[in-house]
């Protein structure tokens, strides 16, 4: 229970800089999601922001923090990264990040989330590409 807690509240003080970097580095428009029922939180992101995040250090760091099954990532249609039979991304959390911002209008959503609400099955972290 206590390794489960600090694991959590490492997360949690990853979760916060994650947020104050990207409100602080980028002329921000980046709009906050609170989904209680859901136990997260997290941040809608703009294409100029999504693509200081896969250039900045904090999703390596996030990812050395949090394990990867403990990340969950949704890759947009017609990504072109793989996803072995294992169900693992062959990717790591940078690229997806970069290859949203790579695409006109490409984007991604981040949340922290509460792995103990059923609704995120889990998962600490979770990363959604988008784009047009």
């Amino acid at each position: 229970m206590k390794i489960r807690t600090l694991a959590t509240a490492g997360t949690l003080t990853a979760g916060i800089a994650l947020f104050g970097v990207l409100g602080a580095g980028v002329a921000s428009a980046a709009t906050p999601i609170v989904e209680p029922e859901q136990g997260r939180i997290g941040l809608s992101l703009s294409n100029a922001e999504t693509a200081a995040l896969a250039a900045s250090p904090i999703p390596d760091a996030i990812s050395d923090i949090v394990p990867g099954s403990q990340r969950w990532i949704e890759l947009a249609p017609g990504s072109a990264l793989t996803v072995g039979p294992d169900g693992k991304l062959s990717a790591p959390d940078r690229v997806v990040i970069g290859e949203a911002a790579a695409h006109p209008g490409g984007y991604v959503d981040v949340y922290l989330a509460d792995p103990n609400n059923p609704a995120n099955a889990g998962y600490v972290t979770l990363t959604y590409q988008y784009w047009n």
